[in-house]
């Protein structure tokens, strides 16, 4: 290929450098190739301008000769990871082309080849990936009444694919992705000529990012020269897969498309078939999953484009079924803040903030997949319930395995950067060191007789202490191989151990022989030419020299060799240190290349022999550490072991919301009762001010539930919790404005989908349901979605509802299984206190203007506001006391109406009384007229 290339160049009217770069841009268009050259990656033509833009970083221009100038941008080869992160997370594709031969044995051109691609779901540098969360690369497939999703993450292994048959393929896909937030997700594409231009600028478009320029010409229109120039585009390059994409907004990092045919059944199963070596797909569970196939072949296929040394790794494909996990929607997880605060979007104020107390980034994410996917098997559950309960019972153990977790690294992905050969001396290192920690927790809790007394009476955690492996050859292979503190890089040399390898250990004598004969040299050289200051050196560029300076250069000896003059010395060389410079030079040579050798035959030995038995280790010790955090939070904040059963009552005593307890650990909280069947209280009204802890309280519940469902202790004094298959919320005002949709839209939108979704097995969160519209219409709204929970026996799901509609206590007067609860305040001289405890009954007041004024409303406004309050209450109580007396003489078979009365003749005449025309007089004289009218007719 290089010959060819250097030949192409000789043949056409481009520089042989500059035809090999533009052979490779053609074989990876849709990507900003970094193209090595020497300690550089160069980036030239529209790449350069996009990286110059981007990275905010000088674009100049490069002559190839020839006539030929092209814009460059280029950024050193040492910090190409941090650039390379910030264009990823941009939405760009980065192909890294490295010089693959030696240039100081290269005669031409250097041979240079991609050997990755960096996307954001393909991301392996350890700068550029959080620690305590995955980093998946996801793919999905629909078809008409099921969905094909698969995953992986390169960096830990993991590689998953699921198909699920649903009425409602959309909401289903959504659902999912956001269960797995990958940070890049394949959707299927045709493309036609154009295709890697329209891939690139969908991707942006879809993460709202810059567009790509794509006209010819550079214009800054590009988009609207891609979607117009139709002659460009094939007939088959017309799929509309936006939409698909957009379902993903603010669940994927990145959407990219890719091609269809990587997407078909057959493509997809004979990849997967040859990657795993087998004739049949059966023993994965998937062999009659058409569309999980279809969704983990072109996975797969993408693997294998971007980075072609990790695809090895995958070693094994798991199918999984959501009717495992409890379902929770993208709005249950937002409300119900698992992962970030809805404030402030950070890890501080979430579940996960409350429950992480874990040592390693493995543990991390193994807490972060366990609250994402609630259990519904009560046997799994108390199995983890029996851990932590064993833990607990143990501050000792606890206490010791805490010590020992904190020393531990992140195996996972340290073994499978081992698998992968892009391991460094370090990170070597750190695996052993890791691995040490595991034995430690092995030999100290089994091995001592008061640690294999604990563990006699701790048989479930003794038998997750067995699954670490014997991992003892690994760990004396790298400590016997690689120094303590090696470099970063094995190019920096010194990284083998002494007594490794004899032949190493010959060279390295021979170089620091030499060494000391050169110092021998300089000492005789100065007694025979009597120069105190002549000085033996080195030089990258001239090797070794004996320099004198040109205060003495007269008494310099006639075998001296001029080698290079200086402004004030002139450097020599003599025979013997020429002969002597090739013996040091070549010993040089050859430790660094030898180091290097054996360096990869140690990662290559650890990846062969023991790198199962490490990632088995791994996943063990990623769960002692789940236990343990959740064991020390419990212990900590007061938790108790909820019961689990599969009926239908949640009851919970004392129960706490458990982010607002630690976030105000200043203020008590105040604990509060809830239960919930069924068949007795299948629906909770919550009344009460703003302010007072309705939300709160709601929310608690579903947290709590959901806690215990993963497996955790619960804030409470006691629990019994019915297993859920769904949590559904309805929390908050938030409009849509991308799809056009008001606050109250998708209130009603979120609301419709828990109508047609919700189970007798579900528990359902709603709170201020028919807010967004007017008082009567959102009171009727209110009360017919009550009505329908209650009276639906498809639905039938147990609910909160949090409400400021007063009215709506008197449905529990004619449906039984309504009870009304309120939260009590305290009312002492026109101030009004929180008490922040449920109560039983309904409230009649809501305190707005009180809760105004600790907003710190302005006292007029307050002062008005409550004057208008007091002015439509006795209002309300005069028409409440004509509409009784009316209602008394009204005959039989009349109907009450929620329509107006019809007009007062007064009132249609001021309507329609012109008072610009009236002079002071004739408005005064009006004015009185119309009083005594009413007077006569009230």
């Amino acid at each position: 290929m290089l010959f060819e290339e250097y030949e192409r160049g000789q043949q056409s009217n481009h520089s042989p450098i500059r035809s090999q770069y533009l052979a490779i841009k053609e074989r990876y268009p849709d990507t900003i190739l970094f193209f090595r050259m020497g300690d550089f990656y160069e980036m030239f033509d529209e790449d350069a301008e996009i990286v110059a833009r981007e990275l905010e970083i000088a674009l100049t221009r490069r002559d190839f000769g020839r006539g030929e100038k092209a814009p460059m941008a280029g950024v050193p080869h040492q910090a190409a990871e941090s650039y390379i992160a910030r264009l990823v997370s941009k939405g760009y594709r980065v192909a890294v082309c490295e010089q693959v031969s030696d240039p100081a044995l290269s005669r031409g051109l250097v041979e240079r080849e991609v050997t990755r691609i960096v996307t954001p779901g393909t991301v392996v540098e350890p700068a550029m990936l959080a620690a305590k969360r995955n980093n998946f690369l996801a793919a999905v497939v629909m078809g008409r009444n099921a969905v094909g999703v698969a995953y992986v993450d390169i960096t830990t292994g993991e590689f998953a694919t699921t198909q699920i048959t649903t009425g409602e393929p959309e909401l289903t896909l959504q659902q999912e992705i956001a269960r797995i937030a990958p940070a890049e997700v394949l959707v299927e594409a045709h493309y036609g000529q154009s295709s890697n231009r329209k891939r690139r600028w969908l991707a942006a478009l879809m993460s709202e990012k810059p567009l790509p320029r794509l006209g010819s010409n550079g214009d800054p229109e590009g988009a609207a020269a891609f979607l117009g120039e139709q002659n460009e585009l094939d007939e088959d390059d017309d799929e509309d897969y936006a939409p698909l994409a957009r379902l993903f907004k603010g669940l994927a990092g990145h959407v990219t498309p890719y091609d269809a045919r990587f997407f078909s059944e057959a493509d997809a199963r004979h990849r997967l078939q040859t990657h795993f070596g087998v004739v049949s797909l059966e023993g994965f569970g998937c062999e009659k999953l058409p569309l999980a196939i279809r969704a983990a072949g072109a996975v797969l296929a993408y693997v294998q484009e971007t980075q072609k040394e990790i695809v090895p790794q995958l070693a094994a494909l798991e199918t999984y079924s959501t009717a495992s996990f409890m379902t929770l929607d993208p709005h249950t997880r937002r409300n119900l803040e698992l992962f970030e605060s809805g404030r402030s979007g950070t890890l501080k104020g979430s579940l996960l903030w409350v429950l992480d107390r874990t040592r390693t980034p493995m543990g991390g994410r193994l807490l972060r997949r366990w609250l994402g996917q609630p259990l519904l098997d009560i046997t799994a559950l108390r199995q983890r319930q029996e851990v932590i309960a064993e833990l607990l019972a143990d501050p000792l153990v606890r206490a010791r395995l805490g010590e020992i977790l904190k020393k531990i690294g992140d195996v996972e992905r340290l073994i499978n950067r081992v698998r992968q050969r892009i391991a460094g001396p370090r990170d070597l290192i750190a695996l052993a060191s890791s691995l040490r920690g595991a034995a430690e927790i092995r030999a100290d809790l089994a091995a001592d007789k008061e640690g294999a007394a604990a563990l006699r009476a701790m048989p479930s955690l003794a038998a997750l202490l067995q699954r670490l492996a014997d991992t003892e050859e690994v760990i004396t292979l790298i400590e016997r191989a690689i120094v303590p503190e090696p470099p970063a890089s094995t190019s920096e040399g010194g990284i083998i151990r002494p007594g490794f390898n004899d032949e190493l250990d010959q060279l390295r004598a021979l170089s620091q022989d030499g060494q000391r004969w050169l110092e021998r040299l300089e000492q005789r050289e100065r007694s025979r030419t009597g120069i105190s200051s002549l000085k033996v050196g080195y030089n990258k560029n001239t090797g070794y020299f004996i320099e004198v300076s040109n205060a003495h250069k007269q008494r310099v000896p006639a075998d001296y060799q001029r080698r290079q003059t200086l402004t004030n010395s002139e450097r020599f060389v003599t025979p013997e240190l020429k002969e002597y410079e090739a013996t040091i030079l070549n010993a040089r040579e050859r430790i660094n290349k030898l180091e290097s050798e054996l360096f990869a035959q140690i990662r290559a030995e650890i990846a062969a022999q023991g790198s199962e038995r490490v990632l088995a280790t791994a996943h063990a010790l990623a769960e002692i550490d789940v236990y343990l955090s959740l064991a020390e939070v419990a212990a900590r904040n007061n938790y108790c072991r909820p019961e689990l059963n599969d009926g239908d009552t949640i009851r919970i005593i004392a129960g706490r919301h458990p982010v607002v307890e630690q976030a105000q650990p200043d203020v008590p909280f105040v604990p509060n009762d809830a239960e919930l069947s069924n068949h007795e209280a299948q629906i909770l009204i919550i009344t009460g001010p703003n302010m007072a802890g309705k939300s709160t309280y709601l929310r608690q519940v579903a947290l709590i539930t959901l806690m215990a469902q993963i497996g955790s202790y619960v804030p409470a004094q006691a629990a019994t919790i019915g297993i859920v298959d769904r949590i559904f919320t309805r929390i908050g005002a938030q409009d849509d404005l991308a799809t056009g949709q008001s606050t109250f839209m998708v209130e009603m939108v979120e609301t419709a989908n828990i109508l047609h979704h919700a189970t007798p097995r579900s528990l359902v969160i709603l709170d201020e349901i028919g807010r967004g519209t007017s008082t009567y219409d959102g009171l009727a709204i209110a009360r017919a979605v009550v009505e329908y929970l209650h009276n639906n026996k498809r639905c039938g799901a147990r609910t909160l509802f949090a409400t400021h509609y007063h009215e709506l206590v008197e449905v529990a007067r004619v449906l039984p299984r309504i009870r009304c609860f309120n939260v009590a305040v305290s009312e002492e001289e026109g101030r009004i206190l929180f008490l922040r405890k449920i109560v039983p009954g309904g409230a009649d007041r809501s305190y707005g203007v009180h809760v105004a004024e600790l907003a710190g409303i302005p006292r007029p406004v307050i002062h008005r506001a409550q004057e208008i309050l007091a002015e439509l209450e006795s209002k309300g109580e005069a028409q409440a006391r004509r509409k009784a007396m009316k209602d008394m003489t009204m005959p039989l078979g009349w109907q009450m109406t929620l329509f107006a009365a019809e007009s007062h003749p007064i009132l249609e005449e001021l309507k329609t009384l012109d008072i610009e025309s009236l002079t002071p007089i004739e408005a005064i004289s009006k004015l009185y007229e119309l009083q005594q009218r009413a007077r006569r007719e009230s």
